[in-house]
């Protein structure tokens, strides 16, 4: 049980800020370049964002990782513990630092990035298994790719084969090994350009959705595949049932964040006892909704990750005009 009561969602996965900078052109070897508006921007890991998109929509989360002592941990304990996320298993690490990158923008929007190591890195089975145990009462884990991959695995298989959870896994950056036999997952989750490349196929294929999602199914034995489509809507295999959720359209400006908000709300709707159908559809419907609203963590009003009532209020006038 988590410092603020019972969990019902688990949260393994990276924390980590970027910092990002105007340079008029990319420094050249061995040369130091003024840059201008330096500054951290308000997001975190992909563990970061599902779980403050979680505690937002109310939902008792508590997040599992590992950061260092440092002002990016500090960051990232803050945003999530405003959002109502438990953080007691957001272990800190003296011998880690906390996952960071710097993203560099020409004068001409040409971005730079690099990118830092997880501190997940230093993340071990047994601390992992100490902070499921201790929220075992939770019905739903996620966990996704923006740690080292074998750990985000083992995580899962912990969670179904122990505590018998609902485990979901965001397969996002695409490991350069083989992930192996996934049957301990109930969905995996990824994206359109991500499961055409698990099936080896071109970007511009015509090959259908359903037949994408039953390779990947076939291939790595999980029990369903979620795969979002961007602006096209996603589609679902559960088990043998297939269906595809149609997009709302809005007018987009910025994308930050959509796709682990999606994951978030697919996995609020079945906390609040919606089955897979109607939470991959309401969850649909609120990342149109996040993406009308610029950044992902902040607090601004009218930004980033809304309140249940701001989405429940989004969905009243979507249900009104359509």
């Amino acid at each position: 049980m988590g410092k603020f009561g019972p969990i019902d969602v688990i949260v393994l996965n990276s924390h980590g800020v970027g910092q990002v900078c105007h340079i008029k052109r990319f420094p050249r070897r061995g040369e130091t370049l003024e840059a201008t508006n330096w500054h951290v921007e308000e997001d975190g890991g992909k563990g970061a964002t599902v779980s403050v998109a979680l505690g937002r929509l109310g939902v008792s989360t508590g997040y599992i990782g590992k950061v260092g002592y440092d002002p990016w941990g500090d960051m990232g304990d803050q945003w999530m513990s405003e959002s109502g996320v438990d953080t007691t298993y957001m272990y800190r690490d003296h011998c880690v630092s906390t996952g960071t990158g710097l993203i560099m923008i020409e004068d001409d929007s040409t971005n730079t990035i690099v990118d830092g190591d997880s501190a997940c890195q230093a993340l071990t089975w047994e601390e992992t298994h100490d902070a499921i145990d201790a929220m075992k009462e939770a019905r739903v884990f996620i966990t996704g790719f923006g740690m080292p991959f074998r750990k985000a695995l083992d995580g899962a298989k912990i969670a179904k084969e122990e505590y018998m959870m609902i485990t979901f896994c965001n397969v996002s950056p695409l490991p350069s090994e083989e992930m192996g036999d996934l049957s301990f997952l109930d969905y995996m989750v990824l994206n359109d350009v991500e499961a055409k490349t698990l099936c080896d196929l071109p970007e511009d294929t015509d090959e259908s959705s359903i037949n994408i999602l039953k390779q990947i199914k076939e291939k790595y034995h999980c029990k369903g595949v979620i795969m979002t489509c961007s602006s096209k809507g996603s589609a679902v295999l559960n088990g043998d049932d297939y269906w595809k959720v149609a997009p709302t359209p809005v007018k987009a400006v910025d994308t930050i964040g959509a796709g682990d908000g999606y994951l978030a709300a697919v996995a609020a709707n079945l906390v609040w006892g919606k089955d897979l159908r109607e939470a991959t559809e309401w969850a649909s419907k609120y990342a149109a909704y996040k993406v009308t609203r610029p950044g992902s963590m902040t607090k601004k009003p009218g930004c980033g990750y809304p309140q249940k009532e701001e989405v429940n209020a989004f969905m009243r006038r979507v249900e009104k005009y359509s």
